[in-house]
């Protein structure tokens, strides 16, 4: 008998932290809740979208996503949403130039997240960039 209780309890405890893990997840997965910053032709077929985060306050220090696409008329925010940024920075003002397949990114400021790679599609033409970092960080 004692030991169908400590299966029953092994088994509780064991549901209970799947549920707390799958929880988690799922907020830690939702989109940002950001606003559009700024929007910029790279090259020809590559635009450079740029938001940050209108959530945190005065603790929280700023937080800007840098995305690469075709040019994008409606929903921004909702086709962003469904992308990953190809950086992550606490700058919004990197200099980014392109020429080619090549992107060129400097900036002065701390980079959270970066990616090298990108690749999104211009109708059905993959476009895969190839993105150059030149960050110096800040004190």
């Amino acid at each position: 008998m004692p030991n169908s209780t400590v299966i029953k309890w092994l088994h509780r405890a064991l549901t209970a932290a799947l549920l707390v893990f799958v929880g988690f997840q799922y907020f830690a997965n939702q989109p940002p809740d950001d606003d559009i910053y700024s929007q910029q032709q790279i090259t020809p077929e590559v635009y450079l979208y740029v938001t940050k985060y209108k959530g945190g306050g005065a603790t929280v220090s700023d937080v800007y996503r840098y995305y690469l696409d075709t040019k994008l008329q409606d929903n921004l925010l909702e086709h962003l949403k469904k992308r990953s940024p190809f950086m992550v920075a606490d700058t919004g003002d990197a200099k980014i130039s392109g020429y080619g397949s090549h992107v060129n990114v400097n900036l002065t400021g701390r980079v959270y997240s970066f990616t090298n790679s990108d690749l999104f599609y211009a109708g059905n033409v993959a476009i895969m960039p190839i993105i150059s970092l030149n960050a110096t960080g800040t004190r």
